[in-house]
């Protein structure tokens, strides 16, 4: 009798299923990106800057369309062409309907220097197209605007510039959705652009 219990509830446990265990969650998502923009825009800052063209612009010159932004300095040999190099590669990467409307602003961090002609001369030798704003604010607009993005720079002993570099993404209304801090993976501001 014994055995013939034993057989039975080896028979029931083979009928059934195998129980597997839970798979575990799965791992987030590499690129973090805000579901929606908060707080204030960066388009309430009055900050009137000269652009390429010579004309008085505002932060929100491209209100209405995504942007990235990010602080330069035009006589910058190394940290600052690899950014706009940077910029365009996300550009590269983004749909072609995504790339069409991003917009790109470069604000300076050294107005004395920084000229319309200086600018226009830049928008030139890279080649930037109408995507592109490059402008100067005042220099103290531009320590304001700095902290706001949180690009940390000071004036060294040859007149250059020490900088951190940081490439924020807007949504059309100005606030921040995405950013990217140095020159690393854009993978966060490719994926909010090209929502």
């Amino acid at each position: 009798m014994r055995r013939a219990i034993l057989v039975a509830f080896a028979a029931a446990c083979s009928a059934r299923p195998t129980a597997r265990p839970a798979a575990p969650p799965p791992p987030p998502p590499a690129v973090q990106v805000r579901p929606a923009a908060v707080g204030p825009s960066i388009y309430e800052l009055p900050i009137a800057m000269a652009d390429s063209k010579g004309a008085t612009i505002s932060l929100g010159v491209n209100a209405g369309h995504p942007t990235l932004i990010s602080m330069f300095y035009g006589s910058c040999v190394a940290a600052c062409p690899a950014l706009i190099g940077a910029i365009g590669h996300i550009l590269d990467q983004l749909p072609p309907a995504s790339r069409d409307d991003v917009r790109v602003l470069l604000v300076s961090f050294d107005p004395a220097r920084d000229t319309p002609a200086r600018l226009a001369e830049l928008v030139r030798s890279h080649r930037l197209d109408a995507r592109w704003t490059l402008a100067a604010p005042s220099e103290l607009d531009a320590r304001t605007l700095a902290a706001v993005l949180g690009i940390r720079y000071r004036v060294v002993a040859d007149g250059e510039f020490f900088h951190t570099s940081a490439i924020v993404t807007l949504d059309r209304d100005g606030r921040e959705i995405a950013r990217m801090e140095g020159l690393g993976d854009p993978g966060a501001l490719i994926a909010a652009l090209g929502d």
